[in-house]
C-alpha cells in the first residue's frame, strides 16, 4: 500500500494549512491555556520583538523581560526586583486574570497587578513591543507594559506622567 498523490490531496493540505495558520498566529499570545515556560518565548508578529526568560551578565538568575531582536537589546523586564535562581519559571494567566511570574515553587513572583478584572483575560506582544493584557470578551486594554517602562524607550513609545496620580501614561 503506497502513498497516492491522488486527487485528495488539496482538502489534506488545507486541513494541514488552516492547522499551522492557527499555530503560527497564536506564538504572539499567553492565555490560560498557553502558557509559557522558561526557555520558550512569545514573539510578536513581526518578529521584531520577544518576550522570555534571559539571564543578563555574570548571572544564573533568571529573569523575564522583552527584548529587541537579540537579548542583549532588553527594553523591559518584569520580575527585575525578584529574580529566578533556576530555569523552572512560568508566565501564565492567573485565577484573578493577571499576567504572572511563577517560580518553580508556584509562588507568584511578579504580577501585571489590576483590581477587578471581570472576564478572562489574554496577553499579546504587539509588533511595537508593548505587552498587552487584554479582556476577552471586549478586546479593551487592561494593563500594558508602556505605561510601566523600565530605562529604554521604543518607537511609538510616548509617555507622560499624570500629575495626579503619578500614572505613566502612554499617550498615542
Amino acid at each position: 500500500m503506497g502513498f497516492s498523490t491522488g486527487g485528495n490531496t488539496l482538502p489534506v493540505f488545507l486541513i494541514l494549512s488552516n492547522f499551522y495558520m492557527n499555530w503560527v498566529t497564536a506564538l504572539d499570545i499567553i492565555t490560560v491555556s498557553r502558557l509559557m515556560k522558561d526557555p520558550e518565548t512569545v514573539t510578536s508578529n513581526d518578529g521584531a520583538f520577544k518576550l522570555g526568560f534571559f539571564s543578563p551578565g555574570n548571572t544564573s538568575n533568571r529573569y523575564v523581560g522583552i527584548w529587541y531582536l537579540s537579548e542583549s537589546n532588553v527594553i523591559w523586564v518584569a520580575n527585575r526586583g525578584q529574580p529566578l535562581e533556576d530555569s523552572s519559571g512560568v508566565v501564565t494567566i492567573s485565577d484573578d486574570r493577571n499576567l504572572v511570574v511563577l517560580n518553580g515553587r508556584k509562588q507568584v513572583v511578579w504580577s501585571s497587578n489590576v483590581s477587578n478584572i471581570e472576564s478572562n483575560s489574554t496577553a499579546q506582544l504587539l509588533n511595537t513591543g508593548n505587552l498587552v493584557l487584554l479582556d476577552n470578551i471586549t478586546g479593551k486594554t487592561i494593563w500594558e507594559s508602556f505605561k510601566h517602562p523600565s530605562n529604554t524607550f521604543t518607537p511609538n513609545m510616548i509617555i507622560s506622567t499624570n500629575q495626579v496620580t503619578g500614572e505613566k501614561v502612554k499617550v498615542t
